[in-house]
């Protein structure tokens, strides 16, 4: 379980018959706790009554639900049988206690109950002292320390006062906009007497950064403000000070598993470090991570750092031209730096077989500031492709390489910067091109209700022509909890995976982990499922009803429709209305109906728009009733089968001369004229387009509910062809002041079948004669 702490106060409490919404954190006022600590801290949010435990991801921390004051006012009837229900608490007490070995860095914070699990806020643990909102008074604070601070208003503020040490080189680091912030701040040291010592802005992307040799003892103050005067709640910033080990740059940006890398150090504090050396085990896992220096004056910030498998090597210099290239053999990863302007590092690769050779730079992800182009060449020097910025500032080329056959590769940067802290890792290996498959799902708390079931959509990623079964099921699910596994086929990418709570599963939540299987060339594969955010599954008390949904599966056309009937079988006491909706399907429309108190069955609408996908599809319909509740179709499948089948042509009405169809109405007008009027004002027209899928032949049009007096000139599409023009004259026999509409039917043979297709509806509007206005656009008799 990735959770290391759980609380659970009340699990075994009375849970209510309707469950209450769910538990929602909005903000918490301190996100930096300082290791060894133990802390009170004020969650604020929404449902926070029922809260029975704190949950925090990560290790090193125990968290838990503070006491809640008792209300100030209760209710009391002089005959019973009145209850006053608590209030949906909007802010939670919760005491953290932080180990003094907690790992340092981000993790999640959530709060959880009988009525389930909380989205995450995310809290943060430091090695150093934590202040909050700077002091506006009282003594000035002791180095080193970290105070986290809002902007909050339009030409606010901070100011910090520190006290300081002669001769002690000080670092002040304003993390604002590297966390998300809007701030864009300004930092400026001030001594006792208010002379202004330094000043900073954009170091750090937009944020600034100072060192500062102290001339002596004493007082100093730090002000802090956004360059534009602008502030507000989200307008936060940390600022770290003290003479702390910082960081600038280390040099490799990683190494291979198992061997040791010399790494160079470069920044503040370091105690005269200049170079050290690394063991990496052979265990250690793959990919980034963070390390610091550790001083006797505490942590540095971190630095990336990069653990893999390949072999690995680093450039040698002279390496400017093809003559000087330094040989490597793919794989590989090469270690180097652009280490001044103008520097040029050339390679020669040679591949071991006939393969896809991917090359790729990495140094912005190492915070590097090299901005790379890279170039390949054949052996001869002749460009054969170059690249900037395939990811972000990071370059990179895939090529086919023949076997032992030479190629050069050449990296600078764009704009022929360079230096000692323009380093950069290089890549060269086979993509993989092997056929495999994810499986996400974007869910992450979901709630079920005991004798129920719910659904989890689940949505296939398939990769590289990948096109075999996917298996969904359920891991490790809590007692009474079965998951019935959902198989994908090669022409399927999502579907529901079907959970059901039996009548004795137990109240309250559990991690929630799903995996998806399947096979490649006779090798089993197996993967997590990705869920949007870590998985909670709650248990909730039984629902006061089930559905039953009929037919067991559906079938429609594009632009057509069908209907499936709901029954709800109301449990005896419970007689509330209850609503039906359907999870969203992309290009069907299956709108929602409400069944009042005593209504037990409705219709529900299932209509795919002209352009819907094609095939098998699942509709998913769920019942809601009370607060929040979500109970999916129980006592009958939940997933209904819903086959759309395609049409060989779609219809739309236009204006003569619009480019694109429509699906909306649109509207016509002309004057109701005697049908001897030699005024053009009585006509008007408008085209039938139509969108062939397989049909070629002619397609005959009929008007449908064309308002009398109106006489339409309507001439089939022809075959091959994709539009016709209708013209329609208004007489005086035409009802005046009156807007109606009607619309375009088109039959057609196909395949040994009638097709009929219906445009969208047309609105026509008759003005009679004395009204006659520029609104009116006539058509020229005759054309």
């Amino acid at each position: 379980m990735q959770f290391a702490f759980r609380i659970l106060l009340l699990l075994g409490m009375a849970l209510p018959a309707v469950a209450q919404p769910v538990p929602q954190l909005t903000s918490s006022p301190v996100t930096w706790f300082q290791r060894g600590t133990t802390n009170e801290v004020t969650l604020s949010g929404e449902a926070l009554s029922s809260v029975s435990a704190v949950l925090i991801s990560g290790g090193g921390v125990m968290a838990s639900p503070g006491i809640r004051m008792a209300p100030a006012v209760t209710l009391e009837g002089s005959a019973g049988g009145l209850t006053a229900g608590p209030e949906a608490a909007k802010s939670l007490p919760v005491q953290l206690v932080v180990s003094p070995d907690a790992p340092l860095g981000s993790r999640e914070i959530r709060v959880a109950g009988p009525d389930g699990v909380s989205n995450p806020l995310t809290l943060n643990i430091s090695d150093l002292p934590e202040v909050g909102e700077p002091p506006a008074i009282g003594s000035p604070l002791t180095l080193p320390v970290a105070i986290s601070g809002i902007i909050g208003a339009s030409t606010e503020v901070d100011t910090i006062r520190v006290t300081a040490k002669a001769g002690e080189k000080l670092v002040f680091d304003v993390q604002a906009n590297r966390l998300g912030s809007p701030l864009d701040p300004t930092l400026v040291l001030f001594d006792s007497a208010g002379q202004e010592l330094a000043r900073s802005e954009d170091v750090h992307g937009l944020d600034p950064f100072l060192e500062f040799t102290v001339p002596s003892d004493g007082e100093y103050s730090l002000r802090v403000s956004d360059l534009r005067f602008q502030g507000g709640a989200n307008y936060r910033y940390r600022l770290v000070a003290g003479a702390l080990p910082y960081l600038e740059f280390l040099y490799p940006f990683g190494g291979r598993r198992g061997s040791s890398v010399e790494l160079e150090l470069d920044g503040r504090n370091l105690e005269g470090t200049e170079r050290m050396t690394v063991q990496i085990a052979a265990d250690a896992p793959v990919g980034r991570q963070d390390i610091r220096a550790h001083t006797l004056r505490g942590l540095s910030n971190p630095q990336s750092f990069e653990a893999g498998d390949l072999p690995e090597g680093r450039e040698t210099e002279p390496n400017d031209s093809p003559d000087k290239a330094g040989p490597f053999a793919a794989p590989v990863v090469v270690n180097g730096r652009v280490g001044k302007p103008g520097d040029v590092d050339t390679f020669r690769i040679t591949s071991t077989a006939d393969q896809k050779l991917a090359v790729e730079v990495q140094a912005r992800r190492f915070g590097s500031p090299l901005d790379a182009l890279l170039t390949l060449m054949d052996d001869k020097g002749a460009v054969l492709q170059r690249n900037d910025d395939a990811a972000g500032l990071d370059a990179r080329i895939e090529f086919d390489a023949k076997k032992d056959a030479v190629y050069l590769v050449s990296l600078r940067d764009l704009t022929d910067r360079g230096g000692s802290r323009f380093g950069y890792r290089m890549t060269v290996q086979s993509p993989d091109r092997s056929p495999d498959f994810s499986v996400r799902a974007p869910v992450g708390r979901i709630r079920i209700a005991r004798g129920a079931q719910t659904a989890v959509r689940c949505e296939v990623d398939r990769r590289n022509g990948f096109d075999g079964a996917v298996r969904i099921a359920g891991d490790g699910l809590p007692a009474g909890v079965t998951a019935s596994p959902l198989v994908l086929g090669g022409g399927l990418n999502f579907g529901w995976l079907i959970l059901t709570a039996s009548d004795e599963a137990p109240l309250g939540y559990f991690p929630l982990r799903l995996t998806a299987s399947g096979e490649r060339e006779g090798r089993a594969l197996a993967h997590p499922v990705s869920l949007a955010e870590a998985g909670w599954l709650t248990v909730l008390p039984p629902v006061p009803f089930s559905l039953i949904v009929t037919p067991l599966a559906a079938s429609a056309e594009q632009n057509g429709g069908t209907e499936l009937e709901v029954s709800v079988i109301r449990k005896p006491g419970f007689d509330g209305e209850v609503r039906i909706a359907a999870e969203e399907l992309p290009g069907v429309s299956i709108p929602g109906v409400t069944l009042p108190s005593g209504q037990a069955r409705a219709k529900v609408a299932v209509r795919p728009a002209y352009n819907a996908e094609v095939g098998l599809r699942p509709v998913l319909l769920r019942g809601e009733t009370g607060e929040g509740v979500h109970v999916r179709v129980s006592h009958a499948p939940s997933v209904i089968p819903l086959s759309t089948l395609g049409i060989p042509m779609f219809l739309t009405a236009m204006l003569p001369g619009s480019p694109f169809f429509r699906t909306d109405s649109f509207r016509l007008s002309a004057v109701a004229l005697p049908t001897n009027s030699t005024s053009a004002a009585n006509a008007t027209e408008f085209v039938v387009k139509v969108d062939r899928r397989g049909m070629t032949g002619e397609i005959v049009l009929a008007l449908q509910d064309l308002t009398a007096g109106v006489v339409a000139t309507v001439p089939p599409i022809p075959a091959e062809k994709n539009e016709a023009t209708i013209r329609l004259l208004i007489t005086d026999a035409a009802e005046t002041g009156k807007e109606t509409k009607f619309t375009v039917t088109g039959s057609a043979n196909h395949n040994d079948r009638l097709w009929r297709q219906k445009t969208q509806p047309i609105s026509l509007f008759v003005a009679s004669p004395e009204k006659e206005t520029a609104a009116v656009t006539p058509v020229p008799a005759g054309k």
